[in-house]
């Protein structure tokens, strides 16, 4: 299958999402935080690969490492001290709930999570990784585990080779 490009489309950009989440359209860095916002809240994949839907075109991303960033994270915690949710605040300022059964270890210093309805990967940031991590728990089958609400989560490992 094609790329998927609308009748009377006359041009397909080269838009590209660098290792550290950056845009770049044609080459050029996308600077301009409102054209950042759209580019990556009209962001969508279709068998294995990301395109942006932008004023009523269609154009492929070429992705480095993973599609979305998370900034942030928010934990709110019971008054004993264990975690009640979490949060995440992507890159393009939007927030909603980490859904933990989605976090992914890879390589030797990645956390990914899947968000948005469009379950697209996004890496933590590393502000949020090192919040993220110090909430994680070394367990005696060799992995890490994330208890959110009572819920125990294994967080899988994948090797490098491996995508979400």
């Amino acid at each position: 299958m094609g790329e998927p490009k609308r009748r009377g489309q006359r041009h397909l950009y080269d838009y590209f999402i660098d290792e550290h989440g950056r845009w770049f359209c044609e080459g050029n860095p996308v600077e301009d935080r409102d054209l950042f916002r759209l580019l990556s809240r009209s962001l969508f994949e279709r068998i294995g690969r990301y395109y942006v839907r932008c004023e009523g075109e269609v154009h492929p991303v070429r992705v480095a490492d993973a599609p979305l960033w998370v900034r942030y994270i928010f934990v709110d915690k019971e008054a004993s001290g264990s975690v009640r949710r979490i949060r995440i605040l992507l890159e393009d300022g939007r927030e909603e709930p980490l859904r933990p059964e989605s976090l992914r270890i890879q390589g030797e210093r990645a956390l990914y999570c899947l968000a948005t309805k469009r379950n697209l990967p996004a890496r933590l940031g590393k502000v949020a990784y090192y919040e993220l991590a110090s909430l994680l728990r070394w367990d005696e089958t060799g992995g890490y585990r994330l208890t959110v609400a009572g819920r125990d989560y294994p967080i899988q490992t994948l090797r490098n080779e491996e995508s979400f």
